[in-house]
């Protein structure tokens, strides 16, 4: 009887699904340290499902007392009253069923949750079948509102969340090496006081920026590479989807932000003839401390255009001219160190793009 199968734990967290913790449902101040995390991405039911296509009966051999373990087709015998695979059962013997986060099953009988949120007709948690498409999901879901703005939308999956998360902590152990290095060779060696002093103060800004990079935590956005003008979701990639995928579109915002090292750091009413020049004059143009020619476009997409970016060409060149789209994010950058020491570490924010966490970025440079 397949309802013997549902344990205790099924029925107290049935509704677990649904629910949204208090301090969930209450928005957040945008600049509260709560407002700066990164959503959680990854949607799961609470009790992982039984693993239909496996069972295993465990028996001690009465001649040598070693164990077998005898395997049986559960669905079969519960779904399909299969005689073959109702084994007879001796004293002793241990009849274990397994969940699919025992031991991991087929693709094609893995569940999958996907989480659409945003400007969707019907937006929610959603069971996607093999093979399914975000493009197929999002049809499923009834289309986009009027409002949407699929340019700026958001695909996070876990994987990749995970992935990212890694190759970040990877480099900031690095770049704190880095730094205790130069600490420990150089300041010894300073010429005079006055070295001395700027070199520690160059030290203790690098040590600042290391720690703001530590608690910088991924997101596992996937830049899908959309046209900004349009909402056509037939011009969405054939991705096939994950578990625990979110699939947030946000509305279309009216503005463009300008960040980093300007006057007036702020966000600015988008027009379709903005060009960089024009936001940055209207930032109050760079401060004296500004990195001018490592200045760089965080697309509403998540993607990056900076200013030394070698495959643009005579891009450099034109980069003032460059036309923003609503959502887009100018940053300045501040020179924070000059010459030759930790050189690379100047493009911190460029390793971060890197990394598909130009929204955490942003967070850094606010």
């Amino acid at each position: 009887d397949k309802e013997s199968l549902i344990t205790r734990d099924y029925w107290k967290k049935r509704n677990i699904l649904g629910y949204i913790p208090l301090e969930a449902a209450i928005p957040a101040d945008p600049a509260s340290e709560a407002a700066r995390k990164p959503a959680e991405t990854r949607v799961e039911f609470p009790v992982p499902d039984i693993n239909w296509s496996y069972a295993v009966i465990e028996r001690q051999r009465d001649r040598d007392l070693a164990t077998e373990l005898i395997p049986f087709h559960l669905g079969k015998l519960v779904l399909e009253n299969d005689e073959r695979q109702n084994l007879e059962l001796k004293p002793g013997d241990v009849v274990t069923i397994f969940s699919q986060a025992d031991i991991r099953v087929p693709q094609m009988q893995q569940t999958r949750l996907v989480r659409l949120e945003g400007e969707f007709n019907a937006p929610g948690v959603y069971n996607v079948g093999p093979g399914e498409t975000l493009g197929d999901l999002i049809q499923r879901a009834g289309g986009l509102t009027l409002q949407a703005y699929l340019y700026a939308s958001e695909f996070m999956r876990e994987s990749v969340r995970r992935d990212q998360q890694r190759r970040l902590d990877e480099y900031v152990r690095d770049l704190e090496r880095e730094i205790e290095q130069t600490a420990t060779t150089r300041l010894p060696a300073a010429r005079n006081a006055e070295d001395a002093a700027a070199l520690a103060a160059q030290i203790q800004a690098q040590r600042r920026i290391a720690q703001r990079l530590r608690s910088i935590q991924a997101t596992g956005r996937i830049v899908l590479g959309l046209e900004p003008g349009s909402n056509d979701i037939s011009k969405i990639a054939n991705l096939p989807l994950e578990d625990g995928d979110r699939f947030v579109v946000p509305p279309r915002p009216a503005t463009v932000n300008v960040l980093g090292a300007v006057y007036n750091p702020n966000s600015f009413l988008h027009t379709d003839k903005g060009r960089v020049a024009d936001y940055i004059r209207f930032a109050g143009g760079p401060t004296r401390n500004a990195d001018k020619a490592r200045m760089y476009i965080i697309r509403a997409d998540g993607s990056v255009l900076p200013k030394q970016d070698p495959r643009f060409g005579s891009f450099k060149a034109n980069f003032s001219k460059v036309q923003l789209y609503p959502g887009d994010t100018i940053v300045v950058p501040e020179q924070v160190l000059k010459g030759a020491f930790l050189a690379g570490l100047r493009d911190w924010s460029q390793i971060l793009f890197q990394f598909g966490l130009a929204a955490a970025a942003i967070n850094v440079l606010r």
